[in-house]
C-alpha cells in the first residue's frame, strides 16, 4: 500500500509495509553529543539513519524532537536516510580523527524497519573497513552478520536493554522490541564472540519496573549471559509529550498509577520531567549494590539534580568505571587507509586534562573546554596533526 503525505510544502510517497516510512536523501553529517549538559565521559562520532522508530515506545524521547521525529509523532511515519551508509563513508575519508560511532543514540538501529533497508548494517560495515570502531544499543534482535563484522575489533561492543523481565509487561512497553529471551540471548551471543555486552536498565519505570526482586533478576541473568557492566536510569518525560506520556501510563497502567506519576514527577530540569530525587536515589542506591555484589561496574545515563539553579549530574555518586559505557575506547588516528588507537588512551575525554591523543580541545577536564563537536572540528584536528 502506498499512500501521499505533505510536511514543509512537499508531497512524499509513504509506504506502509512492513511500518509506515517515507524515504529520503540526506546530508546530515556525523556529529559530537549535542550541546548543554553532559554526562557521557567519551566522544562519540554519533549516527541517526532513521527519524522515528517502528518499534513504537510510546514513551520515547525522540518524539519530543523537531523535525523529522515530529512527522512521526503526528502521523507514525518513519524518515529513512536512504544511501546514509554512503554518506558515512565519505566523511569518514575526510578526517584522520575518529571517535568511535554510536549507532544510534535516539531511534533503535536495529527496528524492524531496518530489516528492509539494512542501513546499519552498512553503515557499521563503513566502521569496520576502516577500523573504526563502533557501539550499537537496541531494543531488537541484533543480525547475526553485524555481530560477524564486530569482531573485528577489539573496542567495538553493544549495549542491550532489558527494562524488564517480565515477557507480558515487556510486550506493553516495547510493543514491537525482541522478546525477554531474545534480549539475553543477544548478550550471550556477544559474549561467546568475544564482544564487550552492556545491559541497560534503561529506563527504570516507578511502579511498574522497580519491583527489587525484578532488578535483581535481570542483573543476575546478565551476569550469567558474561555481562560485566550495567547501565541504568529512570524514566525522565519531556514537557512536551506530558500529557500523551501520562495518558498512556493510565490507559495501560490505570488510574492510581497515573496519578503518583503526577504525583512524583515535579522535578524539571531542562525539557524534561525527572523523578523526585529521593526516588531516583533509592533506585541507583539498589542498583550499585547490585552491581557490586554481582561484580560488575555500574554507571548512570543523563541523571542530573539541581542545586539552587545548577545542574549536577548524578554520575560521580554512583559510577564505578573509568567510563559511562564501561569500556575504555581510545581516540583513533588514520595511518594509511586504516585507523589505529591513540597509545595509553583510555577514551575519557570529558576528566581528560592531558590529552595523549595530541587534541588539546578534547581535553575536556580543563575549566571553561567545549563538550559539543561538528565534523567540521574533526577536520580541523585532521589539519593539526599534519
Amino acid at each position: 500500500m502506498i499512500s501521499q503525505i505533505s510536511w514543509r510544502s512537499k508531497t512524499y510517497l509513504v509506504r506502509h509495509k512492513p511500518f509506515p516510512h517515507i524515504s529520503v536523501s540526506s546530508n546530515k553529517e556525523l556529529h559530537g553529543w549535542w550541546p548543554g549538559k553532559r554526562e557521557c565521559t567519551s566522544e562519540r562520532l554519533l549516527i541517526n539513519p532513521y527519524s522515528g522508530c517502528s518499534i513504537n515506545c510510546r514513551f520515547c524521547y525522540a518524539r519530543s524532537f523537531p523535525g523529522w521525529f515530529q512527522l512521526f509523532r503526528k502521523y507514525g511515519v518513519v524518515v529513512v536516510a536512504e544511501d546514509f551508509d554512503i554518506r558515512v563513508g565519505e566523511q569518514l575519508d575526510s578526517i584522520d580523527v575518529a571517535s568511535c560511532g554510536y549507532l544510534s543514540p535516539v531511534t533503535d538501529p536495529f527496528q524492524p524497519l531496518n530489516e528492509k533497508f539494512q542501513l546499519s548494517e552498512k553503515i557499521i560495515a563503513q566502521f569496520v573497513k576502516r577500523n573504526i570502531p563502533i557501539e550499537f544499543i537496541t531494543k531488537a534482535r541484533v543480525p547475526e552478520i553485524v555481530l560477524e563484522m564486530m569482531v573485528e575489533n577489539r573496542h567495538n561492543f553493544g549495549q542491550i536493554s532489558i527494562l524488564t523481565p517480565d515477557e507480558n509487561l515487556r510486550k506493553i512497553l516495547v510493543p514491537q522490541g525482541a522478546s525477554t529471551s531474545d534480549l539475553f540471548e543477544n548478550l550471550n551471543r556477544m559474549s561467546r564472540k568475544g564482544i564487550f555486552a552492556v545491559v541497560r536498565i534503561d529506563p527504570v519505570f516507578p511502579f511498574i519496573t522497580d519491583e527489587k526482586t525484578h532488578l535483581q533478576e535481570i542483573v543476575m541473568r546478565a551476569q550469567d549471559c558474561g555481562v560485566k557492566h550495567i547501565v541504568a536510569s529512570v524514566l525522565d518525560i519531556p514537557v512536551a509529550t506530558r500529557y500523551e506520556v501520562l495518558n498512556w501510563i493510565r490507559e495501560n497502567f490505570g488510574y492510581d498509577i497515573y496519578e503518583k506519576y503526577k504525583n512524583l514527577y515535579t522535578e524539571r530540569i531542562g525539557n524534561y520531567f525527572h523523578a523526585c530525587l529521593d526516588y531516583r536515589l533509592m533506585i541507583f542506591e539498589y542498583l550499585r549494590e547490585l552491581a557490586d555484589k554481582y561484580k560488575m561496574t555500574f554507571a548512570l545515563c543523563m541523571e542530573y539534580k539541581l542545586e539552587g539553579k545548577k545542574v549536577e549530574g548524578l554520575n560521580q555518586y554512583f559510577m564505578s568505571s573509568t567510563n559511562c559505557e564501561g569500556i575504555d575506547i581510545p581516540v583513533y588516528i588514520r595511518k594509511g587507509k586504516k585507523f589505529y588507537p591513540a597509545a595509553d588512551c583510555s577514551g575519557n575525554c570529558l576528566n581528560c586534562t592531558n590529552p595523549i591523543c595530541g587534541i588539546d580541545d578534547l581535553a575536556m577536564g580543563k575549566p571553561g573546554s567545549k563538550k559539543d563537536w561538528k565534523l567540521k572540528d574533526y577536520r580541523r584536528w585532521s589539519t593539526l596533526l599534519e
